[in-house]
């Protein structure tokens, strides 16, 4: 079996969780790499833990049984953008704070990393939105993907953004605020959540669409089916928004371009040790009584 790990290399926590899996690993006859700026390591730059093999991100998915992610949820984005396309499985295991994402609690990893090699894991797919940001004459400056959700935010702090939503090339409403959430229900547990969003079962095929600090009285999440287009258009005449996918790399919209959204994207799959409870997760990570 051949493991990659992505590690949170901010959080002592992280790589030290990170050196004592890879040994793990390699006890039990794992071939073990490390995404490139994940395990520093002044000492020993080419072999982070002593055990794997530091490879670049880009080439960080071939080949890869299996990949493992030490941090939050952060963390886990990162190793889904690096391993979805090459359809390898993600295991998170959680050393952030809430960790919606990660199955496996730090305390739990040895024995679910013996597990995974002696045993094997399940897999889940979780489904994505594919978007397309375009500028105003139609060009299109960027395309992506996100598991958690897109957000389109304002840059000027002292304005509101103004935006024309559209339902599968319906027009719903016309949406002042301070930003828009386009999200999966997976991430529901997220950014949607913060702007009060619902709670939504990762097992409940839809889109979330959630303003934040709108200035309307109709403020609720549209859920809308996976295979509905979100399309987000930027009235003219007002400062350009920022869009991103998960938090990365945000892009520049102008007044007048426009994004669009549709939940069909590729899936992430999840590796699973266990039964999944969602709703003894949530109960859990909000210390519900």
């Amino acid at each position: 079996m051949k493991v990659g790990l992505v590690v949170h290399a901010g959080r002592d926590a992280s790589v030290a969780a990170a050196r004592r899996a890879s040994q793990t690993l390699a006890e039990h006859g794992a071939e073990v790499v490390v995404a490139d700026g994940a395990i520093p390591d002044e000492e020993s730059p080419t072999d982070p833990a002593g055990v794997a093999t530091l490879v670049d991100p880009d080439a960080f998915a071939h080949g890869l049984d299996l990949a493992v992610s030490f941090g939050g949820d952060g963390t886990f984005l990162r190793a889904a953008h690096l391993c979805r396309d090459a359809d390898v499985p993600v295991l998170g295991v959680n050393l952030g704070r809430l960790g919606f994402l990660a199955e496996v609690e730090h305390e739990e990893v040895a024995a679910a990393l013996r597990t995974v090699v002696t045993d094997g894991f399940a897999v889940e797919s979780r489904a994505t939105l594919e978007v397309r940001a375009h500028a105003p004459d139609g060009t299109l400056l960027a395309s992506g993907w996100a598991l958690n959700e897109v957000a389109l935010e304002k840059t000027a702090r002292q304005r509101l953004l103004l935006m024309d939503v559209h339902v599968d090339q319906t027009m719903f409403a016309k949406v002042p605020a301070d930003a828009l959430i386009v999200a999966t229900s997976t991430g529901s547990t997220a950014y949607a959540l913060s702007a009060g969003g619902p709670i939504v079962s990762p097992r409940v095929p839809a889109t979330l669409v959630v303003p934040v600090a709108p200035h309307t009285l109709f403020d609720r999440t549209v859920v809308a089916a996976l295979d509905e287009e979100i399309r987000v258009d930027l009235v003219a005449d007002q400062a350009p928004a920022v869009v991103s996918c998960d938090g990365r790399e945000p892009v520049l919209l102008e007044p007048g371009g426009w994004v669009s959204v549709r939940g069909d994207g590729r899936p992430v799959r999840l590796a699973r040790v266990g039964a999944l409870d969602f709703y003894a997760l949530v109960r859990r990570k909000f210390g519900l009584r």
